[in-house]
């Protein structure tokens, strides 16, 4: 099968879309299949190395900068026919899944789009004067669901709130993204307590993701700054970076935690996973995650995680042995007291890193994810 996948979002920017996008092209070649990637050119300076990918000109976005906006005018576009695609599956609804939709339409091929993201919690990124309401962002979602022949949704809850958009119930399938569980079993190779002067008697906490205010992880500060008063051995590691590296950071100093929390800012995914299998406890408390890869990694990983149940985080650890704790609201006093009880208990330790290895690998697979993606590719067809 010719499968053409287009996104607004790829590596080397770091976020969920971006690993699923990869994930995607990489299991869907080992299954036989030709997987052409569009998306927008990063940098001038940027090469990929990677083999049937069209690159469009791009501008970045103004308001945050990892952030790229294609511009499909690139001469990739007359080689597109000539490609004979089956399928065409957008990741998202701008730039990209834009040109996608044309091209669907004049090239009359099956059209596939996965809703990755809750636009409607990214609102802020965009200045007052040209920022859509709420019910213009839902209405905006809505339209695009109904101009695709398929929505996959990452999770059950996703789901249900597309429905209430108005997004009819059959014409959404959920399928968990998946992740690649194989990674988790390799050898470490980038020693974090090493790297960052982290003692062999300290326990790490860690967060992973964009430091922007959706992730609430001037929460998690506090958080912590309230569990290293019960328990001194401790660090918490944030890697990423977003628009709010700076106040984050300043909320460090303010705290007097400067020695005790650490910035290591954006890594190749390679060095993510090391740091998920050296960490004692992954949390999280973000509201607008579709489904969390980055808790489904850190489960994968065998660490335990501690994390807001909101979105697809609920739908991952609302199952009573996925290995993870899940609290209900941000209230700083319960998050400090399941980090503690999950710390400082080694039989619940224990059993929750057993279960969340065992989760991960029975449900949420990249393996398990693509067939099911190509068995809707085919009944399309």
């Amino acid at each position: 099968m010719n499968i053409g996948i287009f996104s607004d979002v790829y590596f080397p920017q770091k976020n969920g879309v971006s690993t699923a996008v990869k994930l995607y092209k990489e299991e869907m070649e080992k299954l036989g299949h030709n997987v052409y990637l569009f998306v927008p050119r990063y940098s001038r300076s940027h090469k990929r190395n990677e083999k049937n990918v069209f690159e469009f000109p791009a501008i970045k976005f103004l308001f945050e900068k990892e952030q790229r906006i294609a511009l499909p005018i690139s001469t990739d576009i007359f080689k597109i026919k000539d490609l004979n695609l089956d399928i065409i599956h957008s990741q998202d609804p701008f730039s990209m899944g834009i040109f996608a939709e044309f091209l669907s339409k004049l090239l009359k091929i099956k059209h596939v789009g996965t809703h990755h993201t809750m636009y409607e919690y990214y609102r802020n990124y965009l200045p007052l004067i040209i920022r859509p309401t709420l019910k213009q962002t839902q209405r905006m979602i809505k339209n695009w669901c109904l101009k695709l022949d398929k929505v996959i949704s990452p999770t059950k809850n996703i789901k249900d709130l597309l429905v209430s958009y108005g997004v009819p119930d059959d014409h959404i399938i959920v399928i968990p993204t998946g992740i690649d569980t194989k990674k988790f079993n390799e050898e470490v190779k980038w020693n974090i307590r090493e790297e960052f002067g982290i003692l062999p008697e300290e326990k790490i906490l860690l967060f992973v993701g964009r430091l922007g205010p959706e992730k609430n992880i001037d929460f998690l500060i506090r958080v912590f700054h309230k569990v290293f008063h019960e328990e001194r051995n401790i660090r918490f590691v944030i890697i990423g970076d977003g628009i709010e590296r700076n106040k984050l950071e300043e909320l460090v100093i303010d705290l007097d935690l400067h020695e005790n929390v650490i910035f290591a800012g954006g890594q190749p995914r390679e060095k993510v996973l090391d740091a998920y299998k050296q960490a004692e406890l992954f949390i999280f408390a973000s509201y607008t995650e579709t489904q969390g890869l980055v808790v489904l990694e850190s489960m994968a990983a065998g660490t335990p995680v501690v994390a807001l149940g909101k979105m697809g985080v609920y739908d991952l650890l609302n199952h009573e042995n996925a290995g993870g704790i899940m609290l209900t609201e941000l209230n700083e006093d319960e998050f400090v007291h399941e980090i503690l009880n999950v710390i400082r208990n080694k039989e619940l330790y224990n059993i929750l890193s057993k279960n969340a290895i065992n989760f991960v690998n029975e449900n949420y697979s990249i393996e398990v994810s693509v067939k099911k993606i190509i068995e809707v590719y085919k009944n399309l067809l």
